[in-house]
């Protein structure tokens, strides 16, 4: 895995990730604004197109997640395992293409849980390791907010648009820019608060 965690492929597939995500919603004539135009309804004739979207976008995601804890020195099985998790449950998604949106049938459920799943799980492997270091790090309460507001974008979108291509886009391409930021920026500094008072106080 740490072969895998190095800067130039982490950087590569984010930003590869970046523009296909933004990309694929418009293909084929699509509209990500309408209803019928989510990237469900979009790949389900097309579901190699699919699986690739959660293998640059999400996988990008989650090797960026997992960098970003090897930068940080932070080390958790349980953070490791919700990345896989949440990877999983992206895998769930595509499995479950196919299904008619005339009722509410098993795979229909089925889809939206994996789902709500994969949403929940991805913005936890962040959310929840910016909480669990927000006294060690400067800066990490605002970063706390701004995966929050991240989040919150989800729901926002669905009352104000309904259900798109935008809830796809929109919040997970902001989630990509902000791992870019904590990654490959020098924006957050990763020396730990208590640290930089000590080397203060011996000088």
């Amino acid at each position: 895995m740490n072969k895998i965690l190095n800067k130039p492929f982490c950087i590569s597939i984010l930003v590869t990730g970046f523009v296909f995500g933004l990309a694929l919603p418009f293909c084929w004539g699509n509209n990500p604004a309408s209803e019928l135009g989510t990237l469900s309804l979009l790949c389900e004739d097309r579901k190699i197109w699919f699986w690739l979207w959660g293998i640059l976008v999400v996988g990008g995601i989650n090797i960026n997640t997992l960098y970003m804890y090897k930068k940080f020195s932070y080390k958790s099985r349980f953070m490791n395992v919700l990345c896989l998790l949440a990877f999983i449950s992206i895998c769930l998604v595509a499995l479950t293409l196919g299904h008619s949106i005339a009722d509410w049938n098993p795979k229909r459920v089925l889809h939206w849980i994996a789902t709500g799943l994969f949403i929940a799980l991805c913005m936890a492997t962040v959310v929840l390791f910016f909480i669990f270091n927000i006294k060690k790090y400067k800066g990490f309460g605002i970063l706390t907010g701004c995966t929050v507001a991240i989040l919150l974008t989800f729901a926002v979108i669905f009352i104000g648009v309904g259900k798109s291509a935008l809830m796809e886009m929109i919040p997970l391409a902001m989630l990509q820019i902000l791992l870019f930021v904590v990654n490959f920026t020098s924006v957050v500094k990763t020396a730990p608060i208590q640290q930089k008072t000590k080397v203060l106080t011996e000088k």
